[in-house]
């Protein structure tokens, strides 16, 4: 039951789960008292919900106005935004850079739209990253409505296997990547960096390992400290799609970590292979990762970056890494927040289950301590 209860939850940014859980069961529960696991668990470790685009107070009235310019489809405001940050250079709480901050404040809505809305919702879309192309033409333009045709397509595409994709989804697949492919080629200027990553992209889709990776070493070279662009990148480079073996993973992880150790530490080693956790069939047996560098990855992170969010990555990958010692450890000392989107699952309430069984391993040996002492 406590599970149910958690899929329907709207939490007010900073609501205590102890509160919800006592309105939810005063309700539901006014005939009997009931004390499920996960209420146990919000009330022993105080727990609390922070959705992934709240965790930063004080960024929150450039979200906002992210936001209300995707609303006013107001491309120029996203381009002066995401350029005045990128200029700026700097780095967030979370350790992402701010201008990737940007782009996914203002793009939010396109980009997560539910499976039952893909497809047909990204077309209808589609016509304002369109206009902003035919209207202001330039290498940013062309990159920021080449990557929505490049969601749209594999939106349209899904994820079932090639043999069970109908032929008018892979019509509308082909013709959205071929409109991609000719807005870059239409305005092409290696030296923008939303072309520049843009272009990297699309050779993820028809091209060798040697053509993407250098491609991203292009685009990474213009920004080393983009975790979202090697995270990306990371997914790409498994044996399933383009890369050889597990070494081209562990190569690029141990590499990117020491391009980046001035400001991450080992960081990058950490959210690189954390990129991958919910990749299906693939655990770390599969890979060359090494669990005391991404303990320590982590751990570097955390003492430069303290986002919330962060904690959570460092959770999923200790349960990935089916390291239930750390994971306790790390829920009687700092995991005090859950942030949904981290988590594994198709919905908002599956994430959050998701959480809950993760923390309740946990909790499990925490209390196995407290008999054993």
């Amino acid at each position: 039951m406590g599970i149910d209860i958690l899929r329907g939850l709207k939490a007010d940014k900073g609501m205590s789960f102890k509160d919800i859980f006592g309105n939810f069961r005063d309700r539901i529960f006014s005939w009997r008292r009931v004390s499920s696991p996960h209420e146990r668990l919000v009330r022993d470790y105080d727990l609390y919900l922070v959705e992934l685009h709240d965790e930063m107070p004080h960024l929150i009235p450039q979200r906002d106005a992210m936001r209300a310019a995707w609303h006013r489809r107001d491309f120029t405001a996203y381009q002066q935004a995401f350029e005045s940050a990128r200029r700026n250079g700097g780095i967030a709480e979370n350790g992402k850079p701010h201008y990737s901050l940007v782009k996914e404040w203002f793009l939010d809505e396109f980009l997560t739209l539910a499976d039952d809305e893909a497809g047909p919702r990204h077309e209808e879309l589609l016509q304002p990253f369109e206009a902003f192309y035919r209207q202001h033409p330039s290498p940013f333009s062309a990159s920021v409505y080449a990557d929505a045709l490049r969601v749209t397509a594999f939106a349209w595409r899904g994820t079932a296997y090639a043999d069970r994709v109908r032929e008018d989804q892979w019509e509308k697949y082909e013709t959205c990547l071929e409109k991609a492919d000719s807005a870059l080629d239409r305005y092409p200027n290696a030296d923008d960096f939303a072309w520049r990553i843009s272009d990297y992209r699309r050779t993820a889709n028809a091209g060798s390992f040697e053509s993407f990776q250098d491609r991203f070493e292009a685009a990474w070279a213009m920004d080393r400290y983009n975790i979202d662009l090697c995270r990306s990148h990371a997914r790409m480079i498994m044996p399933r799609w383009l890369g050889r073996d597990e070494s081209d993973l562990e190569t690029f992880a141990r590499r990117a970590a020491e391009l980046t150790k001035d400001r991450f530490g080992l960081g990058f080693y950490a959210l690189i292979y954390q990129s991958n956790t919910e990749v299906g069939s693939h655990e770390l047996a599969d890979t060359l990762c090494d669990p005391d560098l991404v303990k320590q990855g982590f751990e570097d992170l955390l003492a430069r970056f303290p986002a919330p969010s962060l904690v959570n990555c460092y959770a999923d990958m200790l349960e990935w890494m089916e390291d239930t010692e750390a994971l306790a450890d790390l829920l009687q000392s700092r995991f005090r927040v859950i942030v949904p989107q981290i988590w594994y699952g198709d919905t908002r309430g599956d994430k959050i289950a998701y959480a809950f069984d993760t923390l309740l391993d946990a909790a499990d040996v925490l209390k196995q301590r407290k008999i054993g002492a």
